[in-house]
This record gives C-alpha cells, structure tokens and sequence, in this order.
C-alpha cells in the first residue's frame, strides 16, 4: 500500500505520492505529485480504488468536511 499525501491549498486539493526509497542504513521519503478528484469523498474513493493510505496534511474546508 502506498501513502497518498492530500492538501488543500487556495481551493483546491492537491496530491502527492509517497515512496520509500533506501538511503544507506535508513530510508527516506520521494514524493511525486498526482492529479487527484476535487472532493473529500471522491479522494476517499480514488485513494481505495488505487490502494493507497490517505495521509492528510493541513486543515480540510468545512464545507468538505461535512
């Protein structure tokens, strides 16, 4: 399952991939942005559609909330 991170900025949703990459002993995070549905429950479905973990980041609209 990978982590999909999801923000809100200025109106619209935004979205970025999430990988694990091995760095040494450790690891480290490489995000890619994706184009992702424009509603809270649109995101929700892509995110299940797509096996992804939906990791939000920010303060969501209330009216997205609801």
């Amino acid at each position: 399952m990978s982590i999909l991170v999801v923000y809100h900025l200025e109106g619209k949703w935004y979205g970025e991939e999430a990988t694990y990459k091995r760095s040494g002993s450790g690891f480290y995070r490489e995000y890619t942005r994706i184009e992702i549905p424009q509603s809270k429950a649109e995101i929700e479905g892509f995110a299940a559609q797509n096996n992804y973990k939906i990791e939000w980041r920010g303060e969501i609209p209330v009216a997205a909330a609801g």
